[in-house]
Order: structure tokens, then C-alpha cells, then sequence
């Protein structure tokens, strides 16, 4: 063997050692930043109506999948507010079915989400959603009024 295809065969293996190295540590002690997600800045932005720490924070918390469902809708419903005040309908219709997906129970996020089809011009799905919204809560005022108009 020559002497360069020694010094090749010696730095392939230096790297493959290298390489398996690395990845015993990176499985080994060190601890999983994503195992639970933190929303803690999520809320805080929220508390403080801020919208693009809102985004900022709320999307990442969204967007993992270990993230506890209060926690997610939570964030889903900050975020939709935020999108909505921003006239991104179509996004904040997106988060409400998220959100509805979690929880089907409020009537609250129906109605809402009834007035952003409205909006977007879309009535049936406008009435469906505030029908849903008034048989989860007959007394819901607002979607009883949506309802009508």
C-alpha cells in the first residue's frame, strides 16, 4: 500500500472515530432542551398584548409536539388574536380550527371564528359556526346576534 493511501485510509478513519464520538456524547449526558416546551413566555407576551412576542413565542410552543394541549391552545388562541387584529383571516381561522381540534366544547371560539368567515365572506360557514356556537350555549348573546345578521 502506498504510503498516500495510507495516509487517506488513516484520516477516513481518524473521522469515522470522530464522527461516532461525537454522537456517544450528543446521546449521552446531555439533557433534551425540547422534552417539554415552556410556555411561560408564550403567556407572559400574551398578559402584555404583545404582538410580536406573541408570534415570536407562542409559534415555536405551537409547533412542538410535546406541548401540553392547555398549553397549545393557549398559544393557538394568542396567536389567532394577533393574526386577526393583523387581517390575517385565513391564518386565524387556521389557528381556531387548531384550537377547535384540541377543544370542540367552546362556544366562544365557534362565534369567533364565525366572524372571521363572515368576514372573509364566507356565510354558510359563517351560520355553521354560529349554530354550533348557540347549541354548545343557547345563551350565547353574541352569536345569537351574528346568527341573525
Amino acid at each position: 500500500m502506498s504510503r498516500a493511501c495510507r495516509i487517506t485510509a488513516g484520516i477516513a478513519v481518524a473521522l469515522a472515530l470522530s464522527v461516532a464520538a461525537s454522537a456517544a456524547w450528543a446521546t449521552g449526558t446531555e439533557p433534551d432542551k425540547d422534552l417539554k416546551a415552556d410556555p411561560a413566555p408564550c403567556l407572559a407576551a400574551a398578559a402584555a398584548n404583545d404582538d410580536d412576542r406573541i408570534v415570536a413565542t407562542c409559534s415555536p410552543l405551537i409547533a412542538n409536539a410535546r406541548t401540553e394541549k392547555a398549553d397549545r391552545l393557549k398559544a393557538l388562541l394568542a396567536r389567532a388574536g394577533v393574526l386577526e387584529r393583523r387581517n390575517n383571516v385565513e391564518g386565524a381561522i387556521a389557528d381556531y380550527d387548531a384550537a377547535l381540534m384540541i377543544d370542540p366544547t367552546q362556544a366562544d371560539m365557534f362565534n369567533t371564528r364565525g366572524e372571521l368567515w363572515r368576514r372573509k365572506g364566507d356565510r354558510r360557514k359563517a351560520v355553521a359556526d354560529f349554530s354550533a356556537a348557540l347549541k354548545l350555549n343557547p345563551d350565547h348573546a353574541l352569536a345569537r346576534a351574528n346568527h341573525k345578521s
